[in-house]
């Protein structure tokens, strides 16, 4: 699909500098370079929806071998995507709340309600657990926590 999007507005832009001049070159070359980069941020994005995907199947996987019952609005991948359950950092990495909440309860460290709210409980759950294993203590769960805590999903 994205080399599909590519070869289309690589052929649009032809027909449209051979229709309307070469005067009008330039402005096309413009504006083939802000649709290219148009194009990175949407592959960028779609790269980050699919490893956001990835994580929210493992969770779920993970859930469904351990026996344990969905929690309210989990019981679905999609529905935690529709739902707003999604967590995602400054940087711009994104998981499911409820995974995050999931894992830091399976570890001893949030003892709230899963809800998929990431609130001060669950950023001071948080702060414990990166505290405790030698990970700067922000409260944010970005790679690094992930990578430690994922193992409690």
């Amino acid at each position: 699909m994205r080399r599909e999007a590519y070869v289309f507005t690589t052929v649009l832009l032809g027909v449209l500098a051979l229709t309307t001049g070469c005067t009008t070159k330039k402005r096309h070359q413009r504006d083939f370079t802000n649709l290219q980069n148009q194009i990175g941020a949407l592959q960028a994005e779609v790269a980050r929806l699919d490893q956001a995907l990835k994580d929210s199947e493992s969770a779920v996987k993970a859930a469904q071998e351990r026996g344990a019952a969905p929690a309210q609005g989990a019981g679905s991948v999609l529905s935690q995507f529709t739902e707003g359950a999604l967590y995602r950092t400054p940087s711009g990495f994104t998981l499911p709340a409820m995974s995050i909440q999931r894992a830091l309860k399976n570890a001893g460290y949030y003892q709230g309600e899963i809800d998929g709210k990431v609130g001060g409980r669950t950023r001071q759950a948080l702060r414990d657990f990166q505290r405790d294993h030698g990970l700067d203590a922000d409260g944010v769960c970005g790679r690094q926590t992930w990578a430690r805590l994922q193992s409690f999903a």
